[in-house]
């Protein structure tokens, strides 16, 4: 919902601003991998779901997917992954999952199409997502891509770490996590030595906003709403920042 495709431009300086040569870029939340393919230099990839890794693993290694997600191929592979049997191989699940669910929401948001009637005419819901996502294979070349927790990721050290989680009280994946856990993780990695960017709405008190802007978000084919989207830093990372450009001792 509010693909990051679209304030890339703006986030990416602030996340990479001071980047060391191999330092590595990392995103424990991939998802549709809308930020990491516009970084270069040493990426890790990873994302708890193991069909969209298995995916994303597939399609830069060179497979050919199909190009046409019909509703009676949709409905058949998504009962495959709901009863779990063995019909599809993991990268077929999703592909299919994401690229012929609305919004990409993995079987979650219902079947998209291929000829939707709109206001002004008909869409092809998942050719457009068919072809965003292709464009974005050759970007992804060199990326090490984990099915991890999250919390089980072993980072290499002094990595720059940008959260895009699943947000608070948002429906946005098939799957949730602790929030209260995930600040205090953030707040472990800055700790460890590492620099850490989060997206949400909202943070904790210790977590300073150095980035904001209003983006409109579908929530499904006929409602839109407008949200204001912020990139977070731990408080601590601020402070460093002053202290190593002097600012704090001019003041």
């Amino acid at each position: 919902m509010g693909s990051k495709a679209r304030i890339a431009s703006e986030i990416l300086p602030l996340i990479l601003k001071g980047r060391r040569e191999a330092q590595y870029y990392v995103e424990p939340f991939c998802g549709g991998c809308n930020t990491i393919d516009k970084v270069d230099g040493n990426r890790i990839a990873n994302d708890n779901n193991p069909y969209l890794i298995r995916m994303w693993q597939c399609l830069v290694d060179g497979w050919k997917p199909p190009t046409t997600i019909e509703r009676d191929y949709y409905n058949d592979v998504r009962e495959c992954y709901n009863q779990k049997t063995d019909a599809y191989i993991l990268n077929y699940i999703g592909w299919v999952g994401f690229m012929g669910s609305y919004n990409g929401r993995f079987f979650d948001g219902g079947y998209s199409g291929h000829h939707v009637k709109i206001k002004n005419g008909f869409r092809d819901y998942i050719g457009e997502a068919i072809r965003n996502t292709l464009a974005q294979v050759p970007a992804l070349k060199g990326v090490v891509f984990l099915n991890r927790d999250y919390k089980d990721l072993v980072l290499p050290a002094c990595s720059i770490i940008y959260c895009d989680p699943p947000y608070k009280d948002v429906k946005r994946y098939s799957y949730h996590i602790d929030h209260d856990e995930f600040w205090q993780w953030c707040r472990n990695k800055v700790a460890e030595g590492h620099k850490v960017f989060v997206s949400e709405y909202n943070a904790p008190e210790d977590f300073v906003c150095i980035w904001q802007g209003s983006l409109k978000t579908t929530v499904n084919q006929t409602i839109t709403k407008n949200a204001v989207e912020r990139l977070f830093v731990h408080e601590s990372q601020v402070l460093f920042n002053k202290i190593k450009k002097g600012i704090l001792w001019k003041q």
